[in-house]
């Protein structure tokens, strides 16, 4: 994944539009969205424990697995969410996902165009990546990875123009470490830079294989030490999380996921087809990993959406054999470079324009699967009620209800399988999910209002009853619950 450090001469002024297009088109998509809590909000209240000088070891969220051990490796990133939330809510986080999204696709960019190719190139190839990867651009720990990864994709592709930046690659290894299950991918990059050096008979060879033993190293620098690899293993062969978790299973053509991913493939695919001269095998043998790693796991596409662009770009720039800082080439002048301002200026307002501080910190506007009024009228139950939730909800319940328990929640990894067998039960509706019900002693039952559960406990006779309904969804809890109003407002916002 690298190409000798080159830059392309900078004198057309649509070069500065096609470098803002690759960092504020991903900024301006993050910002017209509204933030998923179902790997967000139980981060948050991890987060607040980390910043307490606690990083959670056991389970203290659900009912069904009380003080069962909990390898929290995700507790920096925990602790930079909570941090931003603290200083200016959720606006704040909605402001700070667009700019790791942002800050992503711009390392990306400047990775692409360090392998040659030329500004409007790399700015297509970054934002194909960014379509190819949107489905996995959510705030939680995996987008505070992506920059990260981006940023070893940059130095790679600098390390014979700045052959000390590599050394950048075991610190980004280990703050991903701390950060998210995909830091095992470092060292593998790295690893891949070798053979592509081994393979052009660099003498920098020996010194990039240093670095990868040093990067595999450094992902032990966590105060879990080298356990932190037998979570990535567990979590990425967990049957269950297979089974339960949609972005977790193979990507197939019966999903969105899936045509971007077989989509991009076989464009690349196409383009290789059409090259006149060889492929690199280490270039192939790049795509053909990351690919097959985005099949194995929807989640994973993010990786082959930075990787086949940097290596696409690099071939491209040695097919068209760019020139580079040809000898004469005068910069502009500024009034030729205006209207290039100008449309990197009308960028910067939409930017502006679109800030989430504008809309205030309302979950309603900028949450997703937070639904305000069911935890309000939640929080109205008795302390510590053990509350079966519909799964997408769970981790806002016990960020918004702490004192609740929860029967599952989005760390799937937690529960076993006999919980989520249960789970899947009650959720499907069937008559035998009271006897669920009864020997988890579940106190209450929280989803939408066309959850099957919900339609089953509200029959007359099945001794619960609803205690709200409104537009966001419904709370029954047993008829020997303190009685709290029915209610079908669902303005009442959650904290």
């Amino acid at each position: 994944m690298e190409r000798p450090g080159r830059a392309v001469a900078q004198g057309d002024p649509a070069d500065l539009v096609w470098a803002s297009l690759s960092v504020c088109i991903p900024i301006l998509v993050s910002l017209l969205s509204r933030m998923d809590t179902v790997d967000l909000a139980y981060q948050l209240r991890a987060g607040n424990a980390v910043l307490a000088g606690s990083i959670p070891r056991a389970d203290t969220y659900t009912f069904t697995a009380q003080g069962a051990q909990w390898l929290d490796q995700q507790w920096l990133a925990q602790a930079a969410l909570a941090a931003v939330s603290r200083a200016g809510g959720w606006a704040s986080l909605a402001a700070l996902q667009a700019a790791l999204i942002g800050l992503t696709f711009w390392l990306l960019y400047l990775a692409v165009r360090s392998g040659g190719a030329r500004p409007r190139t790399a700015s297509l190839l970054a934002l194909g990546g960014f379509v190819v990867a949107s489905p996995g651009l959510a705030l939680r720990p995996q987008l505070f990875a992506l920059p990260l990864f981006a940023g070893l994709l940059f130095v790679m592709a600098q390390r014979e123009r700045h052959p000390a930046w590599l050394w950048l690659a075991p610190v980004l290894a280990a703050v991903c470490a701390n950060a998210h299950g995909s830091f095992p991918i470092f060292p593998l990059a790295v690893g891949l830079a070798w053979l592509e050096d081994r393979r052009i008979r660099a003498a920098r060879a020996n010194r990039t294989l240093l670095i990868a033993v040093v990067t595999l190293g450094a992902t032990i620098l966590t105060p879990f030490g080298p356990q932190v690899w037998s979570y990535a293993y567990n979590v990425s062969t967990n049957p269950v999380i297979r089974d339960t978790i949609t972005e977790w299973a193979p990507a197939t053509l019966g999903s969105a996921t899936g045509w971007l991913a077989i989509g991009s493939f076989l464009g690349a695919v196409a383009y290789l087809l059409r090259r006149r001269q060889p492929t690199p095998w280490t270039a192939l043998l790049t795509l053909a990993l990351f690919f097959v790693l985005a099949l194995t796991a929807q989640r994973a596409l993010v990786w082959w959406a930075m990787v086949a662009p940097v290596v696409l770009g690099r071939l491209i720039g040695e097919d068209r054999g760019e020139a580079l800082n040809p000898a004469g080439a005068d910069k502009l002048e500024m009034r030729a470079r205006a209207p290039a301002y100008v449309m990197i200026a009308v960028l910067g307002v939409a930017i502006v324009a679109l800030s989430p501080w504008w809309r205030g910190n309302d979950p309603a506007r900028l949450l997703r699967n937070a639904p305000p009024g069911v935890a309000t009228a939640a929080r109205a139950l008795p302390g510590g009620t053990k509350v079966l939730a519909y799964q997408p909800w769970a981790s806002w319940m016990e960020f918004a209800n702490p004192e609740d328990f929860v029967f599952v929640d989005s760390r799937i990894e937690v529960e076993p399988q006999a919980v989520w067998d249960d789970y899947a039960m009650v959720a499907s509706g069937n008559a035998a999910s009271s006897d669920v019900l009864n020997r988890w002693g579940v106190e209450a039952v929280v989803g939408p209002n066309d959850w099957a559960p919900v339609r089953l406990l509200e029959a007359p006779g099945s001794g619960w009853h609803v205690v709200y309904r409104g537009d966001d969804g419904t709370v029954v809890a047993r008829r020997d619950q303190l009685p709290v109003p029915i209610s079908t407002s669902p303005d009442r916002a959650a904290t």
